[in-house]
């Protein structure tokens, strides 16, 4: 898995906006001339896009056969939800020692905020949106304590790989799930200011479970 070669690739860029934004379908086939004219590029940069996207499994190049774009199924997102896991065990017990009382602060009341809204009813705008972003920044300053910048790179891969299964499958967050995701986030966040990092862990394991199950159904 390639990381700061695959965010600094501006091929790599381009594929993942192309997917996000239609111009490519998962489970496509193309020719190398194909995708270079969806990716705006020449043939020669793209052997070193493809090698990136290949070793990150967004794509599948066969001799002869063409490229096969990723079709982000179930097992794509295991596969990354599990990896995405084992890093933020390990960060969680450090960052309960690290985390400033300011953040907890902020952080709590952002999450609060969306969750009530959602809970009483309220319109949201941008609902999906704010919701990826209080994940996405939640989950990422866990890993951040470990001041290991191949292992947030890595970090930074999954998340794109999940948030990328999330669009191209259109799993919208209803409510319901809105509100159970924020609830979990907020009883870790407690753990937290308590600075009880074995009841955070513990509440980041609840956290993973229910996430398993709202996506999978168990």
């Amino acid at each position: 898995m390639h990381t700061n070669g695959s965010r600094g690739n501006a091929g790599y860029a381009a594929f993942r906006a192309a997917l996000l934004d239609g111009r490519l379908s998962p489970g496509a086939n193309l020719t190398q001339a194909e995708l270079c004219d969806v990716l705006g590029m020449s043939l020669s940069p793209l052997r070193d896009t493809l090698t990136l996207l290949e070793a990150d499994a967004l794509v599948t190049v066969r001799h002869r056969a063409g490229i096969t774009v990723v079709n982000p199924d179930v097992a794509f997102i295991r596969r990354n939800f599990r990896f995405r896991t084992m890093i933020e065990r390990e960060a969680l017990p450090i960052f309960s020692e690290v985390v400033e009382s300011d953040w907890l602060a902020q952080t709590i009341t952002a999450h609060e905020t969306v969750r009530d809204k959602v809970a009483t009813g309220g319109k949201v705008p941008n609902l999906e949106q704010q919701l990826r972003t209080l994940d996405w920044n939640f989950h990422s300053a866990i890993v951040s304590a470990l001041r290991n910048t191949m292992i947030t790179e890595t970090h930074y891969l999954l998340q794109e790989n999940l948030k990328l299964a999330r669009v191209l499958n259109e799993d919208i967050a209803s409510p319901s799930k809105a509100t159970e995701a924020l609830d979990e986030h907020c009883a870790i966040l407690e753990q937290l200011s308590k600075r009880d990092s074995q009841g955070a862990l513990e509440a980041l394991e609840a956290h993973f479970r229910a996430a398993i199950h709202r996506a999978f159904g168990g």
